[in-house]
């Protein structure tokens, strides 16, 4: 089986800042880095790091940041045949974080604008939304044989009218709030499920996860750590969950093991470059309290 990850890839320009800043301030980097990101690359070295045959779609521009980023894409073991070279710059994201790991990111899309992608037959189907969301459409209704899980991130309305087509839905509660305000996560996320056979995972950060399905609901608690840098854990667990899935993981076993790979990957600096392996998050649950 595979893990076919549809999504964005971006140059990310990370600025390393005491505080962020607010409306009108103006702030002074302790450091820049330079690195590979986007939702769509990040969680496709996820999966590939959790041991998942991934194979990555997406568009970078024909420029050096472009060629850079997919061989940085490559070398994590991620199969990059479906990343087209367009005529348009590669997308990048300006992403300030201060010391206590939190983050503010401006995105520029680029060629995330022109990803286009063929129906997948079997395996697991990942993506988000910061590619065009009519084409995630047609390309999940073409694509009943696989698994489908959408991300939707960053919230947007025009992903309802994909939602039909989903069979796993993944928000934090930020997302889940823009996409159906209500009472409760439970309340709100089965608003949003259409199907039976749907459930919908919301992330709630340092306090855990809570997975429903339109009769049960699972809290899954975060793994203890002391957070670094929380850039990219969001996709981590997508692609760290998208990848146990499709080696036949169990749902309610592969949810704690994702939730265990995004708290690693707030240990260190960056999103890709933090993806843990398989043998690190084994290691990890081994060793961590609960």
């Amino acid at each position: 089986m595979t893990v076919h990850v549809v999504g964005s890839i971006n140059i990310d320009i990370i600025a390393r800042v005491a505080a962020l800043p607010k409306p009108g301030e103006t702030v002074l980097a302790l450091e820049s880095t330079r690195l590979a990101g986007g939702k769509g690359a990040n969680q496709a070295v996820a999966a590939a790091r959790m041991g998942a045959a991934c194979r990555m779609v997406g568009a970078v521009g024909a420029d050096e940041g472009g060629g850079w980023i997919r061989e940085i894409i490559a070398s994590y073991g991620v199969e990059i045949s479906g990343i087209a070279q367009v005529q348009a710059a590669t997308g990048a994201a300006h992403i300030a974080v201060d010391s206590a790991g939190e983050n503010q990111i401006i995105v520029l899309p680029g060629a995330n604008a022109h990803v286009v992608a063929e129906p997948v037959d079997g395996g697991i189907l990942l993506a988000q939304l910061e590619v065009p969301v009519q084409m995630l459409t047609t390309l999940f209704a073409a694509s009943p044989s696989a698994r489908r899980i959408l991300n939707a991130a960053p919230p947007t309305p025009a992903a309802l009218a994909l939602l039909p087509h989903v069979d796993i839905l993944i928000v934090n509660e930020h997302e889940l709030a823009a996409l159906a305000p209500g009472p409760s996560a439970p309340d709100q996320l089965r608003s949003l499920l259409t199907r039976p056979d749907q459930f919908g995972i919301v992330t709630l950060g340092a306090k855990g996860l809570l997975a429903v399905w339109p009769d049960r609901e699972l809290f899954v608690p975060a793994w203890p750590v002391n957070a670094q840098d929380t850039i990219g854990a969001g996709d981590c667990f997508c692609g760290s969950l998208a990848a146990l899935l499709d080696a036949g993981t169990p749902v309610e076993q592969a949810l704690p093991l994702a939730a265990a790979a995004a708290a690693l990957c707030t240990l260190k600096p960056g999103a890709a470059p933090a993806m843990p392996t398989r043998a690190e998050v084994d290691a990890f649950i081994a060793s961590a309290p609960r």
